[in-house]
């Protein structure tokens, strides 16, 4: 009579397996099909991107890579280079500030040659939609160092008078550089203090936002990636936010607060620009027809063009409220007591 062999027992899952688990994360598949990218996660440390040629099975892998971006040729592979755990963990540790953590890099991948570049501290990065010679990044802000002073000595100012009421300061953080690559040489141009930039979809051009220590440079901007012309939307102290292109990269829209940035609280204008005009013009101001009454443009709503380009949609909001200033009394704080209490309220804390 036959018989079977007893089964191996089981053996338990434990800690140590769960470690050696990875998760794949931020799948990506390349226009064509041809190749598939991928962030291969373990459960702790530093994750790997991976690139995998669909038609032969070769992969290319990348240390900390994730969030991967097929360029739309799909020759390239553009991704970011997560900081080193240990070095976060440290700075958490530490209890450092945000600003001050490990930032994120950037990597460009050649499909080709398996060629890699990267490079450190970048905000963000953006790619045309359908065109794959350059790529924009976003800069953090230049890292501080031991010793560097935090502002630059300025004068004495005059001593305000005793009646005079004290006007809270108005403070606009400047930009960082916007780098524009070119793929296939690497030549890069830096423009600086840049908070916002968007590219049209077909690469021709590229708008950008500034917010300058220098207040007269401060403005919209959009540069022609054929012959780097760059022409001013808009400029003049101010904020200048929510650019947007239509789907034909032929108009940009965006909201500035510059004709009124003066004011306690300054109210937002959308303004539009089609490509050849010297200038943008103002298209809602504060005070247009068709608002509701106590509502101007918002700075927060997202602006889009209808696919046409016929309609541009955007946000509003109640109009914005001074702030308290500096010389306004402080509120006052009370606490209420009722006649069925049976005690007044700083009794019972006393007690």
């Amino acid at each position: 009579m036959a018989t079977t062999a007893p089964a191996a027992p089981r053996k338990a899952i434990t800690h140590d397996v769960y470690d050696s688990w990875k998760s794949i994360q931020g799948v990506k598949l390349a226009d064509d099909g041809g190749w598939l990218a991928y962030t291969l996660q373990p459960q702790d440390g530093g994750g790997e991107l991976v690139v995998k040629n669909l038609a032969t099975g070769a992969e290319r892998t990348q240390p900390r890579g994730r969030d991967a971006q097929f360029t739309a040729d799909g020759r390239y592979v553009v991704f970011t280079v997560a900081p080193v755990k240990a070095e976060v963990d440290k700075a958490k540790k530490a209890k450092k500030k945000p600003e001050d953590q490990p930032k994120a890099g950037l990597g460009v991948l050649e499909l080709a040659s398996g060629t890699a570049w990267t490079t450190e501290r970048v905000k963000s990065v953006r790619l045309a939609k359908d065109a794959s010679r350059f790529i924009a990044y976003l800069r953090e802000p230049a890292e501080k160092r031991p010793g560097d002073k935090k502002d630059e000595e300025k004068p004495a100012a005059e001593a305000p008078k005793p009646d005079a009421p004290k006007k809270k300061e108005k403070k606009k953080d400047p930009g960082t550089d916007l780098v524009i690559r070119e793929l296939a040489t690497g030549a890069e141009v830096v423009v600086a203090e840049v908070t916002d930039y968007r590219w049209s979809d077909d690469g021709a051009w590229l708008a950008y936002t500034v917010s300058s220590k220098t207040p007269v440079n401060d403005g919209a901007f959009a540069r022609r990636m054929e012959d780097g012309v760059v022409t001013a939307l808009a400029t003049g102290q101010g904020h200048y936010k929510q650019l947007a292109w239509d789907e034909a990269s032929r108009q940009v829209a965006f909201v500035s607060d510059r004709d009124d940035y003066q004011a306690d609280a300054p109210v937002f204008a959308l303004y539009h620009w089609s490509a050849g005009a010297p200038g943008a013009r103002v298209l809602v101001g504060a005070t247009a027809a068709g608002l509701r009454d106590g509502h101007a443009v918002s700075e927060h709503g997202a602006l889009q063009f209808s696919k046409d380009g016929e309609r541009l949609f955007l946000g509003t909001a109640p109009r914005p409220v001074p702030e308290r200033g500096e010389d306004a009394p402080e509120p006052v704080k009370v606490d209420l007591w009722r006649w069925k209490d049976p005690l007044p309220h700083p009794m019972q804390n006393a007690r």
